[in-house]
């Protein structure tokens, strides 16, 4: 019942808000989307004043767009290391010459990865998603 009224009074709060206001537009953001946001709350949190009601200025500086190569394997037969994975998860069919257990490994390899359309993504422990990019990419990017 508690967090009843806390939702009912914050409702109220930011009606009353919007009103000063011309315009105001609202979107959904999914959770893993929402990890700056996230960092600000968390950051914020720790600040400690004296005074309650004074709100401290947070300077944030917006960089361009970045990449990070963690790792990048030679291609040895002109195609990347990920090509057979990513294979694998358009078709769902194995390599002819694939046996039980290079099926298996590949199976178990294919759950760490996502592909977009045509691009693939290995997914990492943090729940994050890395890029797959052949040799040429990564010295481009």
């Amino acid at each position: 019942m508690e967090s009843k009224k806390h939702q009912d009074s914050s409702m109220h709060y930011v009606n009353e808000l919007c009103k000063k206001f011309t315009k105001i537009e609202s979107m959904h953001i999914t959770r893993i989307q929402n990890e700056f946001t996230d960092a600000l709350v968390t950051f914020s949190s720790l600040i400690q004043h004296h005074d309650k009601s004074y709100i401290e200025p947070i300077e944030v500086e917006i960089r361009g767009p970045y990449a990070y190569c963690f790792h990048v394997d030679e291609e040895t037969d002109s195609m990347p290391q990920f090509h057979g994975i990513k294979r694998f998860i358009e078709i769902r069919k194995y390599p002819e010459s694939a046996t039980t257990g290079q099926k298996r490994a590949l199976r178990i390899l294919a759950n760490h990865f996502f592909l977009n359309g045509k691009v693939l993504y290995r997914r990492t422990m943090d729940f994050g998603l890395s890029r797959c990019v052949d040799i040429a990419e990564a010295t481009r990017l």
